[in-house]
């Protein structure tokens, strides 16, 4: 390979350094390179082998699995708290819990009011293949204890109202006119008719209750008063009747025992002391007689 340069750049350099400004200067630089002919080819022959050295044929060996069991809850409200139960016969496996499916912990969830819940668990052991499953929580409404009857009563003037007792501790009742505007006051009554009671029991957990009763005042009946006394009247004189006749034996005897029997206490007095008067004048007029007969 020839290379040729032409450079007129040394000579003038100190002049440019002198007077950068009025430097005449003219350079050329030519390179020049001729193409190596004399180049050797090679060529080569490739031969790509592709081998498998796996027999698919052959079975995937797997990890052996867990014997679980688990199983929910199904119950009425009772205050107490339940959970899914899930059990590992294979010793040494742990047993997780979620609530979401995600986050897992060794804490089991447990619930106590009415609701449904489910519950994710997963059982894990090394050298076993992993178990997950779910199981729900179903807690059920109580139901209220409770007596309620209707008030049937005569006007006497005073407040009547229906007989509500319940049986269940901490419930709140509600009562209603209409049936649809409630209140913790308990309506009353005093006129004669009848009254609608509407009522709502309600408690946490429990099943409300709703329903009604009735109050029922009656007019006083004053004819079945009148003929009860006319009764008790009639009943008086039959027996003072009886009395007097069964007493009627020797005159003013018989009026003082009638008397008695009537119960007039001043006239017994007064009919004893006559009836002892009387005695003693006739026994002093006998004696009197009986003297004028011996003279």
């Amino acid at each position: 390979m020839k290379k040729k340069k032409f450079v007129g750049l040394t000579a003038l350099l100190p002049l440019a350094l002198f007077n950068v400004t009025a430097l005449p200067v003219y350079a050329e630089v030519t390179d020049f390179q001729e193409a190596d002919t004399s180049t050797e080819e090679s060529s080569a022959e490739c031969e790509v082998i592709y081998k498998s050295t796996y027999d698919f044929s052959e079975e995937i060996p797997k990890y052996p699995e867990l014997d679980v069991t688990a199983s929910g809850y199904e119950g009425i409200y009772d205050g107490k708290s339940h959970g899914i139960t899930v059990d590992c016969k294979t010793e040494g496996a742990t047993i997780l819990y979620s609530t979401d499916g995600k986050t897992y912990s060794t804490k089991k969830p447990e619930y106590t009011n009415v609701g449904t819940y489910v519950t994710y668990y997963k059982v894990e052991k090394d050298g076993y293949t992993a178990t997950t499953g779910s199981a729900v929580v179903k807690i059920k409404e109580a139901e209220i204890e409770f007596d309620a009857d209707d008030c049937i009563v005569f006007y006497d003037g005073k407040n009547h109202t229906i007989d509500l007792s319940v049986k269940t501790d901490g419930c709140k009742v509600l009562y209603s006119e209409d049936g649809i505007n409630y209140s913790s006051k308990k309506p009353e009554y005093k006129e004669p008719g009848t009254y609608t009671v509407y009522y709502k029991i309600m408690r946490d957990n429990y099943a409300t209750v709703t329903g009604s009763s009735t109050v029922t005042i009656k007019p006083k009946d004053n004819n079945v008063n009148n003929s009860n006394q006319n009764n008790n009247n009639k009943n008086n004189a039959s027996q003072n009747g009886g009395s007097q006749n069964n007493s009627n034996v020797d005159g003013k005897a018989d009026k003082g025992i009638s008397r008695v029997q009537t119960g007039d206490e001043s006239n017994i007095l007064f009919y004893s002391l006559a009836f002892i008067a009387a005695a003693f004048g006739l026994t002093k007029l006998k004696g009197r007689k009986e003297k004028r007969e011996k003279l």
